[in-house]
């Protein structure tokens, strides 16, 4: 009995695991790539309006920051930007690494978000690697 307590608690912890994993994932790219029309490389389409689609991947993906202008909606993840922005009655939406998000959309975020480093973004937005060579930094 006592061994059956400990495997039920072992089974519950790792179906625990996988859930959380699941549900605080930061990588937005699969998801939107299977829930939306693909137009282009890395670019989607939904006949949805910017504050739903937007609405429904921060649900879904929480981003280290959100920022929303007249021009669309810009979530950053820790190896993603992610920009929703109006198409029509619908969204355009493209799913970039750091850097190619960063100057896609420098003129909207560039004020707001660090340049990405060369492993993106931590998880507070700030630089993940400042690099620099052999006696950098000492």
């Amino acid at each position: 009995m006592k061994y059956a307590a400990i495997a039920g608690g072992v089974v519950v912890a790792v179906i625990g695991t996988l859930i959380a994993v699941g549900h605080f994932s930061t990588n937005p790219q699969k998801w939107v790539a299977k829930r939306y029309s693909k137009v282009g490389y890395h670019r989607y389409h939904s006949p949805k309006p910017p504050p739903l689609v937007a609405a429904e991947i921060t649900r879904k993906f929480r981003p280290i920051d959100r920022l929303t202008d007249s021009a669309g909606t810009y979530l950053q993840y820790s190896k993603w930007v992610v920009g929703v922005l109006p198409s029509g009655a619908g969204s355009d939406i493209t799913v970039d690494g750091p850097s190619d998000g960063y100057s896609r959309y420098a003129s909207h975020v560039g004020g707001h978000w660090q340049r990405p480093g060369s492993s993106g973004w931590g998880r507070h937005g700030g630089a993940s690697f400042r690099g620099g060579g052999s006696g950098s930094g000492k």
